[in-house]
């Protein structure tokens, strides 16, 4: 059977709402969680942060056993990564429900063991969905063609709940009241938002399910019998073990990919502190600057793989990244320094939409090179060792995520707390200091992050020409059984 086979658009789009689900998760957990807990719930930052990242990292444990899991999973019921995507559904959407609905009255001890105990379940949920969906994208073809627009699918998903979160969460969900100005400080307004996010998990987890059952189940089915081997701890990290160092690649795509998510969390974990009090954007103006990114990532997701049949990776990466970093670092520093609009104008609103969504294209582009880099060397581990592991090379990927998110949650907020960033006030009660200090801390770490990447990807040892040989190995493979 060929490897490069076409996947039909509905097979595309089906996988890409699978997206949604951990979109709408990430989207929650790097842009409220923080906010929700320190400015709405009263929590202390450091308090917060050290129970985000202890989560993030027993979580990030259990990321390449799952992914070893996945990939051993022989004869499940529904194959071994749509069994572990369909068992995960509930459990995900019921404990990120719970996350933002905690008691009335907690104190703060409660309160901090109430975001770790759901934070942790909720992560460890996902990964069981995440870590096998991610495999899924790389089985479904291995062209070099194919496999961008399946990973530019995924990005779609992607930037479609980026797009529909904000418009939702404020234009639907954080309205003002009598007693809050702004709807984003309301605590009565998380728990319905919540709820309905998990209920859009779900619908978003069955449409994958549909759309990938059939071919991968038969591609199960046509594999040459063989023994599944031990599923205990010891046997997954001899495998990890085993994929950092027979294939370099692994090891610098891990670097790759926590520099990539670094940039990312630096910039989203704080955006709605700088919606809030620096750009003090107007009420109605709200969504559109939280979802104008959404809206510039779709389009740089289709620009790259459907105008171009086959680009640089590395290159695409590079562009990206400096494109995102810039733009996002310069709409925090302008307004600081008194260049431009005003704070609280319409003018400074529509000038950082633009800016915003200018990020997203360069986003969505560099985010589809990373994906299609990340299905590439799990091939390229494939006929390296003779197995089959695109969900442990997943793990990778999304414990790099982890390591990113949790570093940067605790150093953002042991930074609140450092700077006395006050909680819960009216955006015009905060110090211009305290401001400025926030702004010049997500700057300083877009460069951090964009520099970088761009130093990992140039270690990175790739070329489409690389790919189409170890797609021959592969076929070559599959045609002695």
């Amino acid at each position: 059977m060929s490897l490069e086979r076409t996947v039909p658009f509905w097979r595309k789009a089906g996988y890409g709402a699978g997206s949604i689900a951990d979109s709408i998760y990430f989207y929650a957990w790097d842009l409220l969680v923080l906010f929700y807990y320190t400015q709405v719930l009263g929590l202390p930052g450091t308090l917060t942060g050290l129970a985000i990242m202890v989560a993030l990292v027993v979580d990030a444990v259990s990321d390449p056993y799952v992914g070893f899991l996945s990939d051993r999973l022989r004869g499940a019921r529904w194959g071994r990564r749509n069994t572990l995507v369909i068992l995960s559904a509930v459990p995900l959407a019921v404990s990120f429900a719970l996350l933002f609905t905690p008691p009335a009255g907690l104190g703060t001890a409660a309160l901090f063991a109430w975001l770790l105990f759901f934070g942790l379940a909720s992560r460890i949920m996902l990964t069981f969905y995440v870590i096998p969906y991610k495999a899924m994208g790389a089985e479904l073809s291995r062209s070099v063609v194919e496999r961008p627009r399946i990973v530019a699918a995924a990005a779609i998903g992607n930037t479609v709940a980026r797009i529909g979160l904000p418009l939702a969460t404020f234009g639907l969900f954080f309205v003002e009241s009598a007693r809050y100005e702004r709807g984003q400080l309301d605590p009565a307004n998380y728990p319905p938002f919540a709820v309905a996010a998990a209920l859009a998990m779900l619908v978003s987890i069955g449409l994958v399910v549909a759309a990938t059952l059939g071919p991968l189940s038969e591609d199960e089915r046509r594999e040459p019998a063989g023994p599944s081997g031990s599923l205990s701890l010891p046997a997954a990290l001899r495998e990890v073990a085993r994929a950092v160092t027979a294939t370099p690649n692994v090891r610098r795509l891990f670097v790759l990919a926590v520099f990539v998510f670094f940039c990312l969390v630096s910039i989203t974990v704080l955006k709605i502190h700088v919606l809030t009090y620096l750009w003090q954007v107007p009420k109605d103006l709200s969504k559109w600057v939280m979802s104008a990114q959404g809206f510039g990532g779709a389009l740089g997701a289709v620009l790259l793989p459907w105008l171009f049949r086959e680009f640089d990776r590395r290159r695409a990466i590079v562009a990206g990244i400096i494109g995102f970093t810039l733009l996002n670092a310069l709409s925090v520093v302008l307004p600081v320094l008194g260049v431009g609009p005003p704070p609280g104008s319409r003018q400074l609103a529509w000038a950082v939409i633009v800016a915003m969504f200018g990020a997203g294209v360069f986003l969505g582009s560099y985010l589809v090179s990373v994906g299609a880099i990340g299905n590439d060397v799990a091939d390229e581990h494939e006929v390296a060792t003779g197995r089959r592991q695109q969900a442990l090379i997943a793990g990778f990927l999304t414990l790099a995520i982890k390591v990113a998110g949790g570093v940067m949650s605790l150093l953002t907020g042991v930074y609140l707390d450092l700077i006395r960033f006050p909680k819960g006030v009216p955006a015009a009660d905060v110090p211009p200091d305290a401001v400025a200090a926030l702004a010049a801390f997500l700057a300083a770490f877009c460069v951090v992050g964009a520099v970088g990447v761009t130093a990992a990807c140039r270690r990175m040892d790739l070329s489409l020409d690389k790919q189409r040989r170890i797609n021959r190995q592969l076929e070559a493979g599959l045609d002695a059984h």
